[in-house]
Order: C-alpha cells, then structure tokens, then sequence
C-alpha cells in the first residue's frame, strides 16, 4: 500500500500545483470570471483598516501560492492530510466559480460539464485523501489513547505515593512510640 501511496500522491497533487501556479502567476483569469465579485471584495477591505497592498488580487495570488504549495506537501508526503484539507479548500471555490455551463451550448457545454467532473473527481480525491490515515490511527484515537495511559500512570504514582506515605506514617508513629518510652523511662 505505500508504493501506491508513492505513486498516487504526486499524481493526484500535480493539477492542484499547476492549477496553484498558474492562480499565483496570473490572477486575472479568476478575476475575470466575476468582476462585479472582485470589485465588491476591494471596496468592502478598502473600508477596513487593512493594508493598502491588500486587494483582491493579493488574495487571489496568496490562495494560489498557497494552493502549490499544499500540492507540493501532498505530492512529497509532508503532512499529508493537513496539505490535502488546504487543497479542497484553497481549490474547490476556484473551480467552481471558474465554470460556466450556463452560458454555453452544444459541445462546448458538454466538454465543460466533462472538465467539471473530471475536477469533481480531483476534489473527490482530495476528500480521500483528507480522511486517508495512511495505516496510523486517527489524531482522536491517538489523544483517547494518551488519555487512557495518563490516568493508569497517574493512578499508579498515587498508588506508590499512598504506600509511601504510609510506610512514612507508620515509621513516623514509631519514632513517637520511642520517644514517648524514652520520655516516660526518663522521669520515672
């Protein structure tokens, strides 16, 4: 199963990076697709506190960067999981507002409903791959686990600590039983 892995990771990630690449190079083709999107998303920072570097097309550049690079994770088996979860997120809006069935007809429509689930397959596997535990126990398991082992190793120690202090105790009633003898001997 890791050979597969091996092999189907960088696969599966190579269009996310190309798809990453390209958003980060050119931001223009997604602002292109909704303008009217874009222009509100820059009125609506430009009436916040936020930089003045920041505009819609900084966002877009960022989410493409960010898109590779989670495609480069996957594909070189960084943080696995963590990298695909970035992908659907950074990836499945852009897709699916990149997609303009509506307005097209006859074949060209069909090409695009195929390219849309050919990115729904992507996506689907990306889904996969965000609950794939790669043979390891999931992070719930692993936290259950390490609860379970704190409590028994606590319970333990207080166990040890219990003996101790009764043996201190007893040693302790001991030494006041002698002292107490020594006293009475003494005065009489």
């Amino acid at each position: 199963m890791a050979l597969v892995r091996r092999i189907a990771r960088p696969l599966l990630a190579a269009p996310f990076i190309l798809e990453g690449v390209r958003t980060a190079s050119q931001p223009e083709r997604e602002i292109d697709v909704y303008p009217q999107a874009f222009e509100a998303v820059d009125s609506a920072l430009a009436k916040t506190s936020t930089p003045d570097f920041l505009d819609a097309r900084t966002i877009i550049r960022a989410s493409g960067a960010i898109a590779a690079g989670a495609g480069i994770m996957y594909a070189t088996n960084r943080r696995p999981r963590l990298a695909a979860a970035t992908l659907l997120l950074t990836t499945s809006v852009g897709w699916a507002g990149r997609k303009r069935i509506w307005e097209l007809s006859g074949e060209e429509r069909m090409q695009e409903i195929q390219s849309i689930l050919t990115d729904a397959g992507l996506l689907g596997g990306v889904l996969l791959a965000v609950v794939d535990h790669d043979g390891r126990p999931s992070l719930g398991y692993q936290v259950n686990k390490f609860v379970e082992r704190s409590k028994k190793n606590a319970a333990a120690k207080q166990r040890e600590l219990e003996k101790k202090a009764e043996a201190a105790g007893k040693q302790a009633k001991k030494r006041v039983d002698a002292t107490q003898k020594k006293l009475t001997s003494s005065r009489g």
